[in-house]
């Protein structure tokens, strides 16, 4: 009996009105991920030929004006000549487009990590990154530190360095790139939307549910089940898919590739940093889906027998996964006097748990792995707890009675 109902909901999940409609918007969010999103996705490093040609023809025509003039020119800060500076510059990044344009990219990746070794103002000082942030000093040292150890880790390892790898496009370097961007938010929704009609879609049926031989509680648990499932294999599908389009163009990566971390918050220097393998990060990060899935259907079932109506429930399932965006990410680090750490929202986005990056954004040391497993443990406890004494209160009769 339990066997057969649990199919019999998952069916009715994957043959919902809402969800085949949904899954073409997930189709299609997918397709532009990987052939619009990725193959044109802009950072830091990304390489720029004609700003360079533009930049190179721009220091020619000066020296040239200063050979015929005589004037080297000083920079005032280091007292050191301009026509040096400027010969130096010219001579590097006329190197790095070559490099480029031959596609020798072990040869750009020695000079790009030279100069940014030797110059690290050129992220330190850029004003238009993370030109929004409220602390903008802070993110530019923060990502500058994260690229040279992603630069060190191509260089001491003997990778085989494409433009994939460079510039973060491989499969894996995409997968981690999404845990730990907006992964996260994404399977949560999915969740969320579809677990909200869990109840409502069987309003038009409760004749035949109030003879079903089963507890009222036991039906909630099979649906749960069959939601969570249904859930879990979406998602498994839509990462396998991206992940193998994405390495089909630009190259599997590799899976022991280094991961920086962030230890501590007390510096904010290179000490503070070490790495993980990106599998490593992919394990710890999807890890914790199956809680974080199991959580908010279950905040679904709670939401259903409350509201009774679905498009209701999901508004308010969205709000929970968002509900940390309520208030201010980088300044608030307790609620009411109680820690931030001890909430289990501050732990819906998991790839930046794993690397540290939630402790950086809050600069704080109290959220750890082990502590965002536990309280996202308490956190389902709670949960069963409410729903075990609200389905006594809120019983299927009393659910689908009319009104």
């Amino acid at each position: 009996m339990n066997r057969t109902y649990l199919i019999h909901e998952f069916l009715l999940t994957a043959k919902s009105k809402r969800t085949i409609p949904f899954l073409l918007f997930i189709g299609v969010l997918l397709i532009s991920y990987c052939f619009l999103l990725v193959p044109n996705r802009e950072t830091k490093e990304t390489f720029y030929p004609e700003e360079i040609r533009d930049y190179l023809t721009g220091v020619e025509v000066e020296q040239n004006q200063r050979l015929k003039s005589g004037n080297t020119g000083i920079i005032l800060m280091t007292g050191d000549p301009v026509f040096a500076r400027n010969d130096y510059n010219y001579g590097l990044f006329s190197a790095l487009l070559n490099s480029y344009e031959d596609r020798n990219f072990l040869r750009y990746l020695h000079l790009r990590s030279y100069y940014l070794e030797s110059d690290p103002s050129v992220y330190l000082q850029d004003e238009n990154l993370f030109k929004y942030s409220p602390y903008p000093g802070k993110d530019r040292e923060h990502l500058y530190h994260q690229t040279m150890l992603r630069y060190e880790d191509y260089l001491m390892n003997d990778r085989r360095i494409t433009e994939a790898l460079l510039f973060e496009k491989t499969g894996m370097q995409s997968l981690q790139t999404f845990l730990h961007t907006y992964g996260f938010y994404f399977f949560l929704f999915c969740a969320v939307y579809f677990s909200s009609d869990i109840l409502s879609r069987d309003r038009p049926h409760r004749t035949v549910l109030q003879g079903l031989p089963m507890s009222w509680y036991r039906q909630l648990n099979l649906k749960t089940l069959a939601a969570f499932s249904y859930t879990l294999l979406v998602l498994i599908t839509v990462l396998l898919t991206g992940f193998f389009v994405l390495s089909s163009q630009f190259g599997f990566g590799y899976a022991n590739l280094h991961v920086p971390i962030m230890t501590a918050q007390n510096t904010f220097s290179i000490e503070e940093y070490e790495v993980i393998s990106m599998l490593k990060f992919i394990g710890l990060s999807l890890a914790a889906l199956p809680l974080l899935l199991f959580l908010f259907i279950r905040i679904n079932v709670i939401l259903s027998l409350l509201v009774k109506n679905e498009w209701l429930v999901l508004m308010l399932g969205t709000l929970v996964i968002f509900s940390e965006r309520l208030y201010d990410t980088r300044t608030t680090r307790d609620i009411l006097g109680i820690d931030i750490s001890y909430f289990p929202q501050t732990y819906f986005d998991f790839g930046k748990i794993v690397t540290g990056e939630k402790n950086f954004l809050l600069n704080t040391e109290t959220i750890t792995l082990a502590k965002g497993i536990i309280v996202l443990l308490v956190a389902v406890a709670i949960i069963e707890a409410v729903l075990f004494v609200l389905s006594r209160v809120i019983t299927k009769r009393r659910l689908y009675q009319s009104r």
